[in-house]
């Protein structure tokens, strides 16, 4: 995750209900293999998807949650929103991951988020996020040649395999996730759950601590 500012005041106790917001997604944010009909099918798909994948993660380690379709009014009482923004999505090439690696053909998928306390006479934001995070940094088949030229098969299908693994459904789960292990971590911070619960994300130039991980297999062409 990138930068973390509390903000306003912090909520006195765990929301009955999180409530998460569509992702605005600028169409120029959007670096992918499609274009017009295309291109909006594929945008609001991925809204859709980063929704969904957060409302099963914060079910599942904070609260229960559910997407608030557009257009719904804001409900008022104990309960939460996120919303936030696609500040960049980029698709890279599966080709270049397999092959070469090392962070050539790799993803990119940035968001800002902004959680607000909906117990008020009006929403109070008392978090903003910044994530940032990628995939494409696995060796590709080339690493499997030896300075003397001579090339390992296994070792190539093995590198191409991992390479693979990349793609913007992986950054999509993952950034779902740190989203809420950071939301996981203020919660803890601020008493509202025990150590023993808590998630902890992933920050810039330090190590993650150690969590049971979530192994997503990527959709193909992704």
């Amino acid at each position: 995750m990138g930068n973390v500012h509390p903000k306003g005041t912090p909520p006195k106790k765990l929301p009955a209900k999180i409530y998460v917001q569509e992702f605005v997604a600028p169409i120029d944010n959007f670096r992918v293999d499609r274009n017009e009909k295309d291109l909006l099918a594929f945008i609001k798909e991925e809204r859709h998807a980063l929704a969904s994948d957060l409302v099963e993660q914060l079910s599942k380690h904070i609260a229960p949650a559910e997407i608030l379709p557009e257009g719904r009014p804001l409900p008022k009482g104990n309960f939460w929103l996120i919303r936030g923004v696609f500040d960049r999505v980029n698709q890279g090439s599966r080709l270049l991951r397999i092959g070469i690696g090392f962070g050539a053909g790799g993803t990119k998928l940035e968001t800002r988020i902004v959680m607000d306390d909906l117990s008020g006479a009006h929403p109070s934001p008392f978090l903003s996020v910044l994530s940032t995070g990628g995939s494409g940094m696995a060796p590709g088949a080339w690493a499997a040649f030896t300075p003397a030229g001579v090339f390992f098969i296994p070792g190539a299908v093995a590198n191409a395999g991992g390479a693979s693994l990349g793609g913007l459904s992986i950054d999509r789960k993952r950034t779902a996730r740190e989203i809420t292990a950071t939301l996981s971590e203020y919660c803890f911070q601020q008493g509202l759950i025990t150590e023993h619960r808590t998630r902890r994300p992933k920050k810039l130039g330090l190590l993650p601590s150690i969590q049971r991980p979530d192994f997503v297999i990527p959709k193909k062409g992704l």
